[in-house]
């Protein structure tokens, strides 16, 4: 069976062990069964006992992790399922590597994910220290340079102001 990364686990939920995956492509979250980890020995199964979808990605609870304890060791690890659950239907043009250069801050650099919240796509770049996500919507794009991976921005007057305060 040939796997293919849909993201990675951002944090835990609650404290029962149910982990949030930040995905970066579209699947099938119905016919997903398991997931598969890198570990030491190679990739791993893990069988899902309930898979839904939030504001912050996706919330799954894995068969035998059922403590916050154990959630915490999967923090940060990428996340693979079966290739052929993923939807290539959907599957818009790839931002990844594209760095963006915004006309007030310049460049913000890479996008390293993104996603669809079903009104626009959002990219995510780490612009000092912080993830910043910007939708790519046309009122925003300024220029694109397939050749160079550039991506002009315009970003809305305040938008990356509010990932990089502290409050």
């Amino acid at each position: 069976m040939e796997l293919e990364s849909i993201g990675y686990f951002s944090k835990t939920h609650g404290v029962k062990g149910h982990l949030i995956i930040k995905a970066d492509k579209d699947f099938f979250i119905e016919d997903v069964k398991a997931v598969f980890i890198e570990t030491p020995t190679g990739m791993a199964p893990y069988f899902i006992k309930t898979f839904s979808e939030n504001n912050n990605g996706f919330i799954i609870e894995l068969e035998d992790v059922d403590a916050i304890e154990k959630a915490k060791t999967f923090i940060g690890k990428q996340v693979h399922i079966s290739a052929d659950l993923i939807d290539e239907a959907e599957a818009d043009f790839d931002w990844i590597g594209y760095e963006i250069i915004d006309k007030t801050y310049g460049s913000l650099g890479e996008v390293f994910s993104t996603s669809d919240n079903g009104q626009q796509v959002l990219v995510t770049v780490k612009f000092k220290e912080k993830e910043v996500i910007l939708p790519l919507v046309d009122d925003f794009i300024e220029k694109i340079d397939e050749t160079e991976k550039k991506l002009f921005f315009s970003a809305p007057e305040g938008l990356i102001d509010v990932y990089l305060s502290d409050i």
